[in-house]
């Protein structure tokens, strides 16, 4: 669909890390694909602004799933605008009380949660929409479509609009300017056999472009999703060669990051990049989230 903005929130001030999707309604008014985190909420107002709208005229935020980078500021942004959050089902519970997810994660991020990712409030009970696989959500004159695609996270959603897919985490992370594909592994709910089936689900949408949160807008799609399957098997034998053999969390994620370090040194990646990669998918947390799936399947 011709029309989208990206809006770049700046996340803990640097560039392409996290993005919402800025979609105009035929009908006036706008939609957002993802929130982003309550931290960059500003940034995300100041977008809006700059792409020709007011933060009033939302009239609704569909998250892919409910991770804070993602759905965290969409509790705030229903209250103050009234908009519909449009979420699956069993993400729903978090949205409507966030306590336990923002217990969650307290325990991984400890004092650096308010910088992070800020506050997150609950989404009001009737604002709150539940959306079935292949379901068709219309607001203001657009219809957006979901996909379930779990993998990444059980809860996890695709939205289609027209023959744009916006893809959250389980299209994967690439940033701008690169073919690299990363798939964001992190605690606690991965399952690589069921992602793997997501992926053919987004393929089989036929796609035109893909809206990856972490970041920006590629239109390659067969060949951006055939490298997240490769990347996806690879990852897979890694962890289970380091778990078979005894390894733990801290020799997965080395594992891991040699294997995508050379990936990327093959692509001509210089540290500047690599570490550009490392700051929108952090090894730590896809160690820790692939040692889990493998260890406590």
């Amino acid at each position: 669909m011709d029309g989208i903005t990206v809006l770049d929130l700046e996340h803990l001030g640097r560039p392409e890390v996290i993005a919402s999707f800025l979609v105009p309604c035929p009908e006036g008014g706008f939609v957002l694909l993802e929130s982003g985190p309550g931290s960059t909420l500003g940034t995300l107002e100041r977008g809006v602004e700059a792409a020709g709208f007011s933060l009033g005229d939302l009239r609704a935020v569909f998250v892919t799933h409910v991770h804070l980078d993602h759905a965290g500021a969409a509790g705030e942004l229903s209250r103050r605008t009234g908009a519909l959050v449009a979420v699956h089902p069993a993400g729903a519970r978090h949205m409507a009380d966030p306590s336990r997810l923002l217990a969650s994660a307290g325990r991984i991020y400890g004092d650096l949660m308010d910088m992070l990712w800020g506050t997150m409030v609950p989404v009001p009970a009737e604002r709150l929409r539940t959306v079935g696989d292949g379901e068709l959500v219309e607001v203001g004159g657009l219809r957006v479509q979901a996909l379930h695609t779990p993998g990444h996270a059980r809860h996890h959603v695709a939205w289609k609009i027209g023959d744009d897919l916006a893809t959250g985490d389980v299209g994967g992370i690439r940033l701008p300017g690169w073919h690299h594909v990363v798939p964001p592994t992190p605690p606690p709910d991965i399952d690589i056999p069921t992602w793997l089936k997501s992926v053919r689900t987004l393929r089989s949408v036929q796609p035109r472009r893909l809206l990856l949160t972490h970041f920006g807008i590629f239109d390659d799609p067969e060949d951006h999703l055939h490298r997240l399957e490769e990347a996806l098997h690879a990852w897979l034998a890694e962890a289970t060669r380091v778990v078979t053999n005894g390894g733990d969390i801290a020799a997965l994620t080395a594992a891991l990051d040699r294997l995508d370090r050379e990936r990327l040194i093959a692509l001509g990646a210089d540290e500047a990049a690599i570490d550009a990669y490392r700051r929108a998918c952090p090894m730590e947390m896809n160690g820790a989230g692939l040692y889990r799936a493998l260890t406590h399947p």
